[in-house]
Parts: C-alpha cells; structure tokens; sequence
C-alpha cells in the first residue's frame, strides 16, 4: 500500500505543480478583468463577454449615470456621446453585450433599477434574428451579479471557459505574450460612455455622418458578393417564424412596466440587417402592445437594407445608419 501511495504522490506531483502554475499565471494574467479594479476597461480578447466587463466598469466608476443604450452588438454603432448632446442632462452608459437576448436586457434593467440608478432615457436595439432566439434568457457568460450567481462559480466559469478549449493561443496569453495572439483586440471603450471601439471627441462626433464608399471599400464588398458571402435576398418581403414565447412576452412586460415606472424617455428599435426580414405579425403585434408609439420599425426592405454596401461584414451595419435612425426618433 505505501508503494502504492508513493508510486501515486511521484505521478501526481507533475501533474499538480503544472497545475499550480497554470492557476498562477492565469490569475496575474487576469484574463477576464475578474481580480484588478480599473480606471478604465478594454475588451482584450475575442472570447470576452462585452457585458462582463461593462457591469466591471460600472461597479468601478463614481460617474452618475441617468440614460442607458442595450442591445446586441449592433447597437455598439450607436455613440453614446451623440445622444448626450440629443437629449440635454443625460449621462449616457452603454450596457450592449454580444448576440444580447431579450433577458439580457431585462436582467440588466432590473440590476440598474435595484442600484437606484435614475433611467431618464432609455435606446434598446432589437434584431429580429437575436433577440427573441433560443430561450432568450441573459448570457450564462454574463456578470454575476447580472445573473444573480456567486461570485466563487463565476470565477469558475471563467476558469473551466478558458482552460476548457486550451490551445497554443492561450497558452501564450497565459505567457504574456497576448498581443501576439489572433484572438487579441484590445478595443478600447470610451472612459465616459463607454461606447465601444472609439473614443468620444468632436472629430468623432463629426465623423458619425461619414459613409464608406470609396473604391476600395465597394471593391471588397463586390469581390464577396461575387463569392456568394453576400448573398441575393428574396424581392418580396419575407417574415421570420414567430418567436415570442409565453416567457418572453413576459419579459418583454417586465421591461415595458420599469420604464413607464421611471417615467423613461425610451426608444426601441427594430434594426435594419442585412437580410430584411420582419418579425411575424403575431410578434411584432407583442412588442407594440408594450413598447406603444416608443417601437420604431426599421426592418425589412427600406433604404438602408436594400444597399449592400451598407454592411461591411453582412452582420452588422455602417455606423451612420444609427446616427439617422437617432436623427429621426430620438426626441431633441
């Protein structure tokens, strides 16, 4: 038995110091922000939940902030800053996150209402594809006290997420190396709204109007859609499945009733992506019956959908097309 014990403590003993090593690393790392309060928040790598850091933001700001952006990652070309100067007194925070479900949204608004935040103004995007998807709950990657979790299996999460798909890449993050590495980005988000990958300025806000079109731009777009990656769209306007559950009906409710309970200024916007289709009538009927004359329907084939050359990856849309939804339904 003792042989056995020692022959077990020999074969271990690698094995639990490799270990030991790789939990130091990844912890000096900090890989996902989770152990050093910041003045300021970048999404450093790929496999970051956007909203993760943004909650680790806000809980680190003394800024008061009374005005809220949600949604998907279409939203980040909605410019926090631009709104400010819309809507006089407002404090605007981008709260967007990655592929963001109706949950997420919700889970957010309830976060921020619980934290006494004022909600004064209020712009959610939408996407007929994201948004009402699966079960729509908020992300299980997203911050724990969005989730309502304990800290100790958040951090959990982070760990089995990141060593879970080991690769060379995050082996060379774990040796600082992560600059070198294909899943770095280090997108900064702006210190005050924190709008992503840009930094609030004048010029910034002068640019907001600026349309890629230049030859280079439209020779990309052309040579995709000569390879079939932008694809030919139906001429007739096509509608999606239904998609709004029971639950998320009732979700929908639980956001509509916390903005008329703070009197919000709020806009909902249904975006215009690549593939124009609109909700079913059913599903767009739910959202009315909540959202009232606050929904704006940008969807389905219009201006800015039936030009390809508006979507630079076929995902999301160029940056001006918010500046002109805002333009157009965001009270000045």
């Amino acid at each position: 038995m003792k042989n056995f014990i020692k022959k077990f403590a020999l074969f271990i003993s690698p094995i639990a110091v490799l270990a030991a090593l790789a939990l130091f690393f990844y912890i000096k790392r900090d890989v996902y922000s989770d152990f050093e309060h910041k003045n300021n928040f970048a999404w450093k790598y790929n496999f970051q939940q956007l909203s993760d850091i943004s909650t680790k933001k806000l809980l680190a700001t003394d800024k008061n902030y009374n005005s809220f952006i949600f949604g998907s990652s279409r939203s980040c070309s909605i410019y926090g800053c631009y709104l400010e100067s819309k809507l006089p007194g407002s404090r605007f925070f981008h709260y967007a996150n990655w592929n963001e479900p109706i949950g997420g949204i919700l889970a957010k608004l309830k976060y921020l209402e619980a934290e006494k935040y004022d909600l004064k103004n209020v712009v959610i995007y939408l996407d007929t594809d994201y948004t009402f998807d699966g079960e729509a709950k908020a992300s299980p990657m997203d911050h724990y006290l969005i989730l309502k979790e304990s800290k100790f299996y958040y951090y959990y999460k982070h760990l089995v997420s990141f060593f879970s798909n080991f690769s060379l890449e995050k082996l060379k993050i774990l040796m600082g190396e992560g600059e070198k590495v294909s899943s770095f980005v280090n997108s900064k988000l702006d210190v005050k709204t924190n709008d992503f990958n840009h930094v609030c300025s004048a010029e910034e806000i002068r640019k907001y109007s600026y349309v890629q079109s230049n030859y280079d731009y439209k020779h990309r777009l052309d040579s995709l859609k000569k390879a079939g990656f932008m694809y030919e769209r139906p001429q007739n306007q096509q509608y999606r499945s239904p998609q709004i559950s029971e639950e998320e009906e009732v979700m929908i409710k639980e956001i509509a009733v916390i903005l008329e309970k703070h009197k919000t200024q709020y806009t909902v916007v249904l975006t215009p992506l690549y593939d124009q289709q609109k909700l079913d009538k059913k599903d767009y009927d739910i959202l009315k019956k909540y959202f009232k004359n606050n929904l704006h329907d940008f969807s389905g084939k219009n201006k800015y959908t039936g030009d390809f050359y508006n979507y630079p990856d076929r995902t999301h849309f160029q940056n001006y097309i918010s500046k002109e939804i805002i333009d157009s339904v965001v009270v000045r």
